[in-house]
């Protein structure tokens, strides 16, 4: 059974009321009735406005020309039934049962699903950008606060459960806990905020393998300081490379100083905010925990519009589940760690 559709009820009421409020009495479906409310609705609804009405009230006449054109086109492919399949709760409803409720066929609903996720990723990607000025300070003082100073954000990975996809090589995708997924390689800053992401690549690959391919891995390479001023420098755990601005653990082999594991308490302790996003993000999305696509492309789109909204809802007081596969035991790849980056965490080791 396909389903595709993200728990995060509060973007679905909010964007419900917009999308009620851009097209007036051209619906021609009853309201939805939200059992819950939702704290952040506020948080959205200004960015939720303006999107909704430039993108998918304006592309929509820009495609069928006249009036009337409009308002049919509107009535048969409706934002509405998708956004009741964003936001059920019950994360096992499939296609067939939002598109009878909202009585429009399945793949007019897949179609505009996939076209709504490609919006969000075009006309909202803002939301999700590298901290810089303000944002960097506040970053930077809320790692700080947890032990670990001079940090601009944190990386991880996590898997996205999935169907078999439909490529050339599917089984790439069958990671090491025996189910196909993709991998999400996220960065956060101290407030939980994704920076960047960058997702799609095969389950089966080590998370250093997906960071290399990231647009943050080619600029670490070209142009470091854009990423972190002097002095700065991103933490992640032991899979990725160590380098001037990017630090990890020591690698425990039992001989350890006692700074060095004051050193890998505070950095694990501080880059945690990438594991209690990644919870967020699946509770809020709780299609997430298994997402029935097969197309790797519509996948990587879905996974990252969610990203994006997010970033939109996330709350300070939210509190994620407990993400059970973000710790790698696979065997970490050599690195070749550069002298002067090795001398750096000493540095640092020594000041914390």
């Amino acid at each position: 059974m396909v389903a595709v559709h993200f728990n995060c009820i509060n973007i679905l009421a909010e964007i419900y009321k917009t999308i009620q409020i851009v097209w007036c009495k051209q619906f021609p479906v009853s309201y939805f009735i939200f059992k819950n409310s939702c704290k952040c609705l506020m948080l959205m609804v200004n960015a939720l406005q303006r999107f909704l009405h430039r993108v998918l009230y304006e592309s929509r006449r820009v495609q069928v020309g006249g009036v009337e054109e409009r308002r049919s086109q509107v009535g048969q492919s409706p934002p509405a039934a998708h956004l009741n399949n964003v936001g059920s709760r019950d994360d096992q409803e499939s296609y067939r049962g939002v598109a009878d409720r909202f009585n429009v066929t399945k793949s007019t609903l897949a179609k505009h699903l996939h076209e709504f996720c490609s919006l969000v990723n075009v006309h909202m990607a803002h939301h999700i950008s590298w901290p810089v000025g303000q944002t960097l300070h506040k970053s930077v003082l809320g790692f700080e606060a947890a032990g670990f100073p001079n940090t601009v954000c944190a990386v991880d990975g996590c898997h996205i459960r999935i169907q078999k996809p439909h490529c050339d090589n599917p089984l790439a995708y069958y990671n090491r806990k025996q189910f196909y997924s993709v991998i999400l390689t996220g960065f956060c800053d101290s407030q939980r905020r994704f920076t960047h992401v960058c997702v799609g690549h095969p389950g089966s690959w080590h998370d250093a393998r997906a960071f290399r391919l990231t647009e943050v891995a080619r600029l670490l390479e070209e142009d470091p300081l854009s990423l972190a001023p002097q002095g700065m420098y991103m933490i992640g755990d032991s899979a990725y490379p160590l380098l001037l601005q990017l630090m990890r653990p020591f690698r425990d082999n039992g001989h350890l100083t006692a700074r060095q594991r004051n050193f890998n308490r505070k950095l694990n302790s501080a880059r945690v905010v990438t594991e209690h996003a990644f919870g967020i993000l699946k509770t809020k999305f709780r299609r997430l925990q298994c997402l029935y696509m097969r197309n790797v492309k519509n996948i990587s789109s879905a996974v990252s519009a969610c990203c994006i909204l997010y970033n939109i809802c996330l709350d300070p007081g939210d509190q994620g589940d407990e993400v059970q596969d973000e710790e790698d035991d696979d065997p970490h790849p050599p690195h070749r760690d550069s002298l002067d980056a090795v001398h750096y965490r000493y540095i640092v080791c020594s000041n914390i």
